[in-house]
């Protein structure tokens, strides 16, 4: 810092350079059991609430008084009970476009391409032929993944779309981003519509990561594709198709993909989404 100096007759002298010393802000402090239990505010206090015991059988908390939250706490939240309706993808009429997964608010529908290989080899270890159809109908042949890499003479890759039962809130936002396209319609649900829901979306977790040469890191729904870019969890307390809540991910995507998910924090104020953060 360079400050001015005056002689004795109040003319400015020659500046003189200051130094001023560097405030180190860095948490020395690390988030050990008694700052906060992470586990146990995850199994007794988030448990009791999916377990509807809270209201009644829950005690006060010490980190919950002093404000002390973990992130990404809505990941374990169950949304499954909550709307008579799910998607129902039809992979035949997706484009790829990403629409859906880019308007969701709850993080509940995602896309993944699998390389040719990698996918067909995971499909042929599956022992039972009906569950292997149908995983295998849950991505389509899209010209943005598969088309233009034939022609470039590189390996293709599937493209599948998925929805999270426990995520999902039924708003139907998904559909009507699709729009014309017609890859998604609502369904009701039942027990068998929702045990299916759910082993397809755990086939989704078993695959690997979108291959970065398939992520064009310029559009915001390419960004969606890579995991360092979901860092909206799902399972906040905002109502159905919350705005706000789209706003979120999208600037947590770009956020988290360009600069990692330990380079962005939110400061909440008042509103729904201080109830049950998603952030992870």
């Amino acid at each position: 810092m360079i400050q001015p100096t005056e002689n004795v007759a109040g003319a400015s002298a020659a500046p003189v350079a200051v130094t001023v010393p560097v405030v180190d802000r860095t948490n020395k402090r690390p988030i050990t059991k008694d700052v906060l239990d992470v586990q146990d505010f995850n199994e007794r206090i988030v448990g009791a609430y999916n377990d509807g015991s809270a209201e009644m059988g829950l005690p006060a908390d010490h980190s919950t008084l002093r404000s002390l939250i973990p992130a990404g706490t809505g990941a374990l939240r169950d949304f499954s009970y909550i709307a008579p309706e799910i998607p129902l993808l039809h992979s035949e009429n997706c484009v790829a476009c990403m629409d859906c997964v880019t308007e969701c608010p709850d993080t509940a529908i995602l896309g993944k391409a699998v390389p040719k290989a990698k996918l067909e080899a995971e499909l042929a270890a599956i022992a039972d032929p009906v569950e292997r159809e149908h995983l295998a109908k849950q991505f389509a042949k899209t010209t943005k993944f598969w088309t233009t890499y034939e022609k470039k003479g590189k390996e293709p890759a599937y493209f599948g779309i998925f929805i999270d039962p426990t995520k999902c809130k039924g708003c139907a936002e998904c559909v009507d981003a699709c729009g014309n396209h017609g890859a998604l319609t609502m369904l009701m649900k039942d027990t068998n519509i929702l045990k299916t829901s759910q082993r397809t979306f755990n086939f989704y977790r078993k695959l690997p990561e979108t291959p970065k040469e398939y992520i064009n890191e310029k559009l915001l729904s390419d960004m969606m594709l890579a995991e360092r870019s979901l860092l909206y969890v799902g399972g906040a307390g905002s109502c159905m198709g919350c705005g706000e809540g789209t706003a979120l991910r999208m600037m947590l995507a770009a956020t988290g993909f360009q600069y990692g998910k330990e380079s962005v924090g939110i400061v909440n104020s008042t509103g729904c989404s201080t109830l049950r953060t998603s952030m992870r």
